[in-house]
């Protein structure tokens, strides 16, 4: 029986959450078939067995979370156990206890001769050294035989704590162990409040408050209402949200950017070469990278553990990109110095591959400043959620055609609102505003040489 870890799937990441199985319990398996989908606060990966056999428990249902290390799924490899396995199923698999065995037997010393049985014939004797002195005289030394130990009894698992992701988080910040709280929420669950009075009772020096009677059930689901579980990447996000309103204290700031200039330009160098248009992003995303080194604060992020602020060197752009599971935001790493063109086909590919999942998790991690659009579902304003832990987080919204005053007449002309928010404790107002008029000016001048 072979039992199937989950395995490591990147810096950083504990657990994941099983979002669908893709096989069921006695079917038949091959090597490298897939046969579990799950997700991480990064991507949706897909795991692949890595053992032909047949599949004999799945040890967790959809929406569960599995840390890594923890067993996966058994499969019935037909290796009993001690044997190592052959052919292509040879390789690091679990230890048995055999095998364990057989490895302290190697540390501690040569193998002791195993008792000759009634069919075997006794082997020819040693001659004997010649004895000395009584006293002199010593046992030789053997070590002693390896036994296999028994496994240890697993270990009553906890029912988990009820609580939402702020609650924990809080929780986390004062270094209390949640399980250890007393919940006085819709059946048992932990409340903000209950972590605060535990923590204050604690700090005085008290016992535990004890839990205060549980509120009224809630009232039972209408006849037209359907549940269905939190689940993936939907989860993920829910967390993620939570955790950045929670902890970070945003403000928005929104200025209205005329690109007539860069559209016209967009436009003339697309006729002229007969290339595809350029995304109106890349020229944003552009602007963005050429401000952001007057405003460090804006590349930065708190450490709420030590009270620092983390001043980073490199730009590591998110981009937001809406999927069917949900948003996910791929990283363009070391992002400064691209030039517009390349910036544009790193978008659409990044783009492509997040839609179709066939990102690497590594590419989902690590954006030090982040820029969401929707592209001409943009709308004229949004406030963005910070992506947690950055500070800052730039909104882009759709490019309208509207009347504005251009040397005392009114004319028609390309506008675009950019919004950005940023973290309060780190960036100050002046600095967010300053940001955005560089970002503006750029643009209003279509200061891009190379579309020239």
């Amino acid at each position: 029986m072979f039992h199937f870890k989950l395995p490591d799937l990147g810096e950083g990441i504990a657990e994941a959450e099983v979002v669908q199985w893709l096989v069921r319990e006695g079917d038949a398996v091959r090597e490298d078939q897939p046969i579990a989908e799950v997700t991480t606060d990064k991507a949706l990966l897909e795991i692949s067995s890595p053992r032909a056999g047949r599949v004999h428990r799945l040890c967790g249902k959809e929406g569960d979370v599995i840390p890594v290390g923890q067993i996966l799924i058994e499969i019935d490899d037909g290796v009993a156990p001690g044997e190592p396995p052959t052919g292509s199923d040879a390789g690091p698999a679990e230890t048995a206890p055999d095998e364990r065995a057989e490895g302290r037997k190697a540390e501690e010393g040569p193998p002791v001769a195993p008792a000759p049985t009634a069919s075997a014939p006794l082997p020819p004797a040693p001659p004997l050294a010649p004895e000395g002195p009584v006293e002199k005289r010593r046992r030789p030394h053997l070590p002693p035989r390896p036994q296999a130990r028994p496994m240890a009894a697993p270990l009553p698992s906890r029912k988990p704590v009820d609580a939402v992701p702020a609650v924990r988080e809080l929780a986390k910040q004062l270094g209390l162990d949640l399980s250890r709280v007393p919940g006085t929420g819709p059946e048992g669950r932990v409340m903000r409040r209950d972590v605060e009075a535990f923590y204050e009772q604690m700090q005085k020096g008290g016992p535990a408050p004890a839990p205060a009677s549980p509120e009224a059930p809630p009232p039972p689901d209408e006849p037209d209402w359907t549940r269905r579980p939190l689940r993936g990447i939907r989860r993920q996000i829910a967390e993620r949200m939570v955790r950045a309103k929670t902890l970070i204290p945003h403000y928005t700031y929104v200025e209205e950017v005329d690109v007539t200039a860069l559209e016209n330009r967009r436009r003339a160098f697309a006729e002229s070469t007969g290339q595809e248009r350029v995304s109106p992003l890349a020229f944003i995303a552009h602007a963005t990278l050429r401000a952001l080194p007057r405003y460090p604060q804006m590349n930065a992020c708190l450490d709420e553990q030590t009270g620092e602020v983390i001043y980073k060197g490199n730009i590591h752009l998110g981009i937001a990109v809406a999927t069917e599971e949900g948003l996910l935001v791929p990283v363009i790493r070391d992002a400064a110095g691209r030039d517009v063109a390349e910036l544009a086909a790193l978008i659409r590919d990044l783009a492509d591959r997040a839609r179709s999942r066939r990102l690497d998790p590594s590419e989902l991690r690590g954006s030090t400043f982040t820029i969401t659009s929707l592209g001409r579902l943009g709308g004229i304003l949004a406030t963005p959620i910070i992506n947690y832990p950055a500070s800052a987080i730039l909104g882009v919204h759709a490019i309208r055609t509207l009347p504005r005053y251009v040397d005392g007449q009114v004319a028609p002309r390309e506008i675009v609102n950019l919004s950005i928010s940023l973290d309060h404790r780190v960036v100050d107002g002046l600095e967010g505003a300053r940001f955005i008029q560089d970002v503006k000016e750029i643009l209003e001048q279509a200061d891009f040489p190379e579309f020239k």
